[in-house]
């Protein structure tokens, strides 16, 4: 049924609650492949375009990337320990562009991915990226509520 399921994660362990789901998904003999994203917002736009004025900007952009593939390729392992093709991919751009755009880009045929609940003034202040999502793509999504 599905046969490119994207997940998005943010490092948090909530987000992280939805990767059951996608094994019950992608393992149930369709092949699907799985890819396993991670998000990294341009703090240092000049570091990324090759523009830098001092070294003082680059590590801490290059701490990020190391960091961010370093937390996908950790769970990877057990994924395809049992059998599920699957796929990393970190992006510099901010989480909801990034899914959008790889979802539009790869044909993605489901988004999965774990809401954090927030509601009132910290959806205000930090904004919704699943709302974001749900209000712009046209690809299904699998949103999970996790549990604290």
């Amino acid at each position: 049924m599905y046969n490119h399921i994207l997940v998005p994660l943010d490092g948090s362990p909530l987000a992280e609650q939805v990767l059951p789901h996608v094994r019950a998904l992608a393992g149930a003999g369709l092949a699907s492949k799985v890819t396993l994203m991670r998000a990294v917002p341009r703090e240092y736009p000049d570091v990324i375009e090759g523009a830098t004025k001092t070294t003082e900007f680059v590590d801490p952009m290059k701490k990020l990337l190391n960091d961010a593939h370093s937390y996908l390729s950790d769970l990877i392992g057990p994924l395809r320990d049992e059998g599920l093709q699957v796929a990393t991919e970190v992006l510099i751009r901010y989480p909801a562009d990034a899914i959008l755009e790889f979802a539009e880009s790869e044909g993605v045929d489901l988004i999965a991915l774990a809401t954090h609940g927030r509601g009132g003034l910290g959806r205000w202040i930090y904004g919704s990226v699943t709302q974001k999502i749900m209000q712009t793509t046209p690809v299904p999504m699998l949103v999970v509520r996790p549990q604290a």
